[in-house]
């Protein structure tokens, strides 16, 4: 049976930018020293979230910024990496871990190191996890030894997985796991683990302007759709319907009589001005579908 941890999924308490680009500016000083503390600027001392930016067992978020921020010099980022074991490491995996409420990430980072069976590094340590935002923390993981069926990822917890590279290159799994992440859980048939290279082109979704994907008339129609009183089983039918082989298969998906499957097929049609019989229309609905969800104001992935 999957785990659930109880967490419940719902908009965060509050809003905060995205770290990927956060990190395009590094703000970690190496004459600060390792132990210097949190990054400037960071949420701690800042409020509720003191205890959350380096919380106990956890590693060290300016090194890990800096192992993984594209913008970092090559001496300053050999030298993070050393200090965090990973100067001799074969090739690493980020993995983006981003849950719905922040008190839940201390404990999400570590199951999900515990989950994805995150093997040590060869200089003996763990594997390096890290709290970088409120929402959002990082797992470093070697390639080789990782479980190829991960346990099931809680509710409240979305996993984006990054490509294999080599060390030095981690910022390019870094920036592919934070995408892949925003796929998380996004609907009732999205994995609540998302790997960045079985995404393939559709990540590149994650990547058009918020304000351009919400103004397309589709995207548009389906807000429309989903703010009637049973718009949210709507979307969930219309989701299932695209991704299944037929009514009859959505219909056991979704433990609903085929006929009330068909019936809200119809009503999904009609807002969009679509047939989703005809396979590009079908393909059509799923693409505005899928841009809604990922750009929709209460999804907390963002």
């Amino acid at each position: 049976m999957e785990a659930t941890w109880g967490l419940a999924a719902g908009p965060v308490s509050e809003r905060v930018a995205d770290p990927v680009g956060d990190l395009a500016d590094p703000p970690w000083s190496w004459e600060a020293g390792a132990e210097a503390g949190p990054v400037p600027g960071g949420p701690a001392g800042s409020g509720p979230y003191d205890d959350l930016w380096r919380p106990g067992g956890l590693g060290d978020p300016a090194l890990v910024q800096a192992v993984l921020s594209s913008a970092m010099p090559e001496a300053q980022r050999s030298r993070a990496l050393y200090l965090l074991g990973l100067a001799l490491a074969g090739p690493m995996r980020a993995a983006a871990v981003v849950v719905a409420e922040p008190a839940a990430l201390p404990e999400a980072l570590r199951a999900c190191a515990a989950g994805l069976l995150a093997p040590p590094t060869r200089a003996g340590g763990p594997a390096p996890q890290a709290v970088l935002w409120p929402t959002v923390g990082v797992l470093l993981l070697p390639a080789a030894g990782a479980a190829r069926r991960p346990a099931p990822v809680p509710c409240g917890v979305a996993v984006g997985l990054g490509p294999a590279v080599a060390p030095e290159r981690l910022p390019e799994s870094w920036a592919a796991a934070r995408r892949a992440a925003r796929f998380a859980g996004l609907g009732p048939t999205w994995p609540r683990l998302a790997d960045a290279a079985e995404l393939g082109a559709e990540a590149l979704l994650a990547d058009i302007p918020r304000d351009a994907a919400l103004a397309h008339p589709d995207v548009a129609a389906l807000a429309r759709l989903e703010a009637e009183p049973d718009g949210a089983q709507m979307l969930v039918t219309l989701e299932t319907v695209c991704r299944t082989r037929s009514l009859r298969e959505a219909a056991k998906l979704l433990c609903l009589h085929h006929s009330s499957v068909a019936h809200r097929v119809a009503r999904a049609e009609r807002a969009l001005g679509t047939s989703l019989s005809d396979p590009a229309q079908r393909q059509r609905a799923c693409t505005a579908l899928l841009l809604w969800r990922l750009n929709a104001p209460d999804n907390w992935r963002n």
